[in-house]
């Protein structure tokens, strides 16, 4: 199979995507009308009745009658899944129970309604939704819908009827259809059936009538319905032809395609086209083949009109390159399918169609075998556009023609010195071979000329008769004639190479250029670094400056920071991007919207919403040409989709903050009313008790309840300052307040600090007076190490020793205390650390945020802490802390440390 024989990659891919959905989910089947009451519902019934007969494993999911007889009928033998009933409003509502249809799962089920609107509390806001994931599990499904409900018609159908359509189904649903039956009947067998009263009752019959169910709305509607049934149908065709390895089928429909370029002429092709269209009803495209030629700034901007009036008149655009138009056009005839190609009758120029082989239209009739071809005559003679000398080159400089002649007159200075040896035919070839060699490095201007020159010189100097350019032997003149035809149509054959090099390059730098900023976009989590790393490879492709502006929270536009200083906008501009962004669409330089900007603004629009505006402003005057467009609007679709998805991230994460920070205020609250309430009701119950008078004069039961009273709000404290610590260490914001300290001073301050809920254990102190100063924040490491002691101090059991030791070991002081309690069992060993976690069976008091705090303290210093279990019983926490250089310390204070 050659190229041209190739079907579309684009349509194959598709197709093996289809093909591969279908074999491995279930298969949606469509009972598809025009309006209500065609008998969408019945015909689903009858075809399940008929799957039921076959020994097909069905079920009802959900079908509504509507207290049609017929239809109640055929709901017979079919074992309907009972519905799901949601309460909302102190009412009840019935839904399809897709968790029952999915527990059952049958071969096939019946959705009745396609496009339906859940009651609030379904899994699924939409109907389709739950479709969905029935096909998903493998589950085949028959369902209903009317041409209103397709999304993509929702906007005629409201034109037609002036009703507005609430319910929609995406067109991607539509088309994931497997099968599409159309219930077709005339508008007058559906008016009759309305008065008949099969399709509403009472005074909802009178209103349709009224309103939606006109001849000529419901004449419209069947159209739509039809049209789009064919449109599905013609896709389905395609996907099929596509596997079978076929790029065209049968002429089912009328296709038109123009072949354009930047004359002037191809405007009045693409009119011609458009009525030719208009009349067959037919779709037709304009497709643009860049052929390698350069061309003028004139031509460039001729080609932009003509591409803005395929727009304007409702074409599509092809563009392709090639350096063979009639090929690069009978590639793209069969791959849409195309039946008549518009082309305009060329300018005939006989040297040039000797070497081309013929003009474009001579091998484009030459290759119409699937298609015809329609050649239009010019209103005015067509005449090649006129150049100035100076504007003439033939691709290279003047320089190059310099180089080449004192490379062909160095060449024929040695073959001077060799033709007494060789002779003169000899020295004809060596001239001939300087040819070829050069046109493996120049285009055809030099080659030509190269071949002149040396043919020129070889005749005037080396052929007999010498000093003249008459040459009398017959071989000698076929020779100069062989000479010159071979570098003739080396020249010609080395252009075309360099032309398709020249293509291939652009294509090669384009894609590359686009693979790279994909993959920047998809790899990079940081959006205004993939945004400037990508525009500024697109400024380099396309000699442009860009830069790209973001909607805020604020709803404005705003450019980002790492191109304001390189991209300055002015007001007036400022106010073309906005306009570009409010109404989705190009403004700016080149468009015909507020063309008179610097710059040319394209909305960046991702899969959901426009997210910004990229700016583009041309460092020359010059348009672009359709594929340095297309390469354009191609990274600005990426960058949309990689910059949506970075905002989809951040609303993620800040939605996920929020849910964290409101479960956190809803455990906090939670820990408060309860760790709060008995030191609250000790401090409340024992003030009440000191006001009483016999209780007061009792010095002993006052010591009593001022102990209590002292205790439970020491209590109470610890739990207000882990709450305090806990906030301003999540908050992100937090600053240590580094000093040096002794880490002896830590712990016999929080020792003393805990008081009386130490003074019922031993406390063993190992802590060496040599040891090296730790920078901490004092406050934050003696609450850390006050946090460890109270733990320590509720699990072991009063009159044990509690332990504490310090060392240092390997650049590292390590704090080390030990009780001698239960131990922590292994389960909770891994999350004791956590926020709000306490060890079952842990004794009343605490909220759980001590030994989170611990940690967070720990590491905010760059420290670690671990525990472990100790073999002979009770816990060991250990809090390890880097040894940073010591600090200077004065001579007089050393030694009144010494004295």
């Amino acid at each position: 199979m050659n190229d041209e024989q190739r079907p579309n990659p684009d349509t194959l891919l598709e197709a093996l995507k289809q093909a591969d959905l279908s074999s491995r989910k279930g298969k949606l089947s469509l009972f598809f009308g025009m309006a209500a009451g065609v008998g969408k519902t019945y015909s689903m019934l009858e075809a399940t009745q008929n799957r039921l007969k076959e020994g097909v494993d069905v079920a009802v999911g959900i079908v509504e009658s509507h207290g049609r007889i017929e239809t109640e009928a055929l709901l017979k033998g079919l074992e309907i899944i009972p519905k799901a009933k949601l309460s909302y409003r102190n009412t009840f509502l019935e839904e399809l129970d897709l968790d029952a249809v999915l527990a059952r799962r049958p071969a096939l089920v019946l959705i009745d309604e396609l496009a339906h609107n859940n009651a609030p509390g379904s899994r699924h806001v939409k109907r389709w939704q739950d479709v969905l994931e029935l096909l998903d599990a493998g589950i085949d499904v028959y369902t209903t819908l009317n041409v209103q409900h397709v999304e993509s018609r929702k906007e005629n159908v409201e034109g037609i009827t002036g009703v507005t359509v609430q319910e929609t189904v995406p067109d991607s649903v539509f088309e994931r259809a497997s099968q599409i039956e159309l219930i077709d009947i005339t508008p007058n067998d559906l008016l009759k059936r309305l008065h008949d009263g099969k399709v509403y009752l009472g005074d909802m019959a009178e209103r349709a009538a009224q309103n939606f169910f006109v001849e000529d709305r419901l004449t419209a509607l069947r159209e739509i319905a039809l049209r789009l049934t064919a449109e599905k149908v013609e896709g389905d065709l395609k996907i099929l032809l596509a596997l079978k390895g076929r790029i065209s089928g049968w002429r089912s429909t009328e296709r038109i395609m123009v072949a354009i370029s930047h004359s002037p002429t191809s405007q009045n092709l693409i009119r011609t086209t458009r009525r030719i269209a208009y009349s067959l009803d037919a779709p037709w495209i304009a497709v643009y083949v860049d052929s390698g030629i350069a061309l003028r700034d004139v031509d460039k901007a001729q080609l932009s009109r003509n591409l803005d009036l395929v727009h304007e008149l409702g074409g599509e655009i092809v563009s392709t390159a090639g350096p063979d138009i009639a090929d690069a056009l009978t590639t793209i005839a069969q791959q849409h399918g195309i039946t008549q190609i518009v082309f305009g009758r060329p300018v005939r120029n006989w040297l040039s169609n000797i070497f081309s082989g013929g003009t474009p239209l001579d091998k484009l009739v030459a290759k119409s075998g699937d298609f015809d071809v329609l050649i239009l005559r010019h209103d005015k003679p067509v005449q090649k556009p006129k150049r100035k000398f100076g504007s003439f080159r033939l691709t290279s400089g003047l320089l190059s023609y310099w180089y080449l002649l004192w490379i062909v007159s160095a060449v024929a200075g040695i073959n001077g010195l060799l033709n007494p040896v060789i002779g003169y035919r000899a020295v004809g070839f060596i001239f001939l071979l300087t040819v070829l060699i050069i046109s493996l490095f120049t285009s055809l201007g030099p080659i030509i000329f190269s071949a002149l020159l040396s043919g020129l010189i070889w005749d005037y100097f080396f052929i007999p008769p010498h000093g003249t350019l008459t040459i009398r032997e017959p071989e000698d003149i076929i020779m100069g004639i062989a000479y010159f035809v071979v570098a003739v149509v080396t020249g010609i054959l080395t252009h075309r190479t360099r032309r398709w090099e020249r293509i291939f390059q652009k294509r090669e730098e384009q894609t590359q250029a686009l693979y790279e900023i994909v993959r920047l976009i998809s790899s990079e989590t940081n959006k205004e670094r993939f945004i400037s790393e990508a525009v500024n490879r697109l400024g380099l492709i396309l000699n442009a400056q860009f830069s790209v502006l973001l909607i805020n929270e604020t709803g404005d536009l705003k450019i980002i920071e790492s191109m304001k200083s390189n991209f300055i906008l002015s007001d007036q501009e400022m106010a073309v991007a906005k306009y570009s962004f409010s109404n989705n669409k190009p403004a700016g330089w080149s468009t015909d919207t507020l063309p008179s900007a610097e710059s040319m603004f394209l909305p960046l629009r991702g899969s959901a919403s426009t997210v910004g505006v990229l700016a583009f402003r041309p460092k020359t005057n010059t348009k672009l040409v359709p594929e340095e467009s297309n390469f354009l609007n191609t990274v600005a679709r990426q960058l949309a989709i990689g910059i949506e998805r970075e905002l989809l991230n951040e609303q993620s994460r800040e939605t996920q903050r929020l849910q964290e920070s409101e479960r956190l205020h809803q455990t906090i609250l939670n820990s408060i009313s309860h760790e709060m309430r008995t030191p609250l009701t000790t401090i409340i119950g024992t003030s009440s008790a000191l006001q009483n008078d016999e209780i007061s004069g009792n010095k002993e039961m006052r010591k009593e309840l001022a102990e209590e009273l002292a205790s439970a709000s020491e209590r109470l404290n610890s739990v207000v300052e882990n709450l305090l610590d806990t906030s301003r260490l999540g908050s992100g914001v937090f600053q240590l307040n580094r000093e040096w300290c002794d880490i002896k001073d830590i712990v016999s301050i929080s020792i003393e600090r805990l008081g009386k809920v130490m003074d019922q254990h031993k406390i063993r102190l190992d802590i060496p007076d040599n040891l090296p100063l730790v920078s901490v924040d004092f406050h934050l490491m003696e609450q850390a190490v006050s946090n460890i002691l109270r733990n320590s101090s509720a699990m072991a059991p009063a009159g044990t020793t509690i332990s504490v030791d310090a060392r240092a070991l390997n650049n590292f002081l390590i704090i080390s205390i030990t009780d001698q309690g239960p131990g922590i069992p292994e389960q909770s060993l891994k999350r004791i650390f956590e926020r709000f976690y306490r060890v079952p069976g842990t004794p009343a008091g605490g909220i759980g945020l001590g030994l989170w705090l611990v940690k967070s303290i720990v590491e905010l210093h760059g420290g670690q802490i671990s525990v472990s279990n100790q073999p002979d019983g009770g816990a060991r926490f250990s809090i390890q802390l880097r040894i940073e250089k010591q600090p200077e310390i004065p001579e007089e204070i050393e030694n009144a440390g010494g004295n």
